[in-house]
């Protein structure tokens, strides 16, 4: 059986009261592909479908999977 979805996280304070505080939602989306709720590649599709193309642009570039990362175009500019 499926655990429940947590979407609050409580935790006591200093004065013994009980706070609660909103999971982050990244942290959750990965714990739904984790737990197998989700595949990967479904988690993958739904986000990019998401995002904006800029989004997307930027999000592989900060990771270095744009193009000018790539040696190959880099050799192209340069003929």
């Amino acid at each position: 059986m499926a655990q429940p979805v947590l979407l609050y996280k409580s935790k006591l304070n200093n004065r013994g009261q009980t706070m609660f505080r909103k999971q982050n939602s990244r942290d959750r989306a990965l714990e739904m592909v984790e737990e197998g709720l989700v595949s990967a590649e479904a988690m993958l599709t739904m986000a990019l479908k998401y995002m904006s193309t800029d989004d997307v642009e930027d999000m592989l570039d900060c990771n270095e999977l744009s193009e000018r990362f790539d040696a190959t175009y880099e050799e192209s500019l340069d003929a």
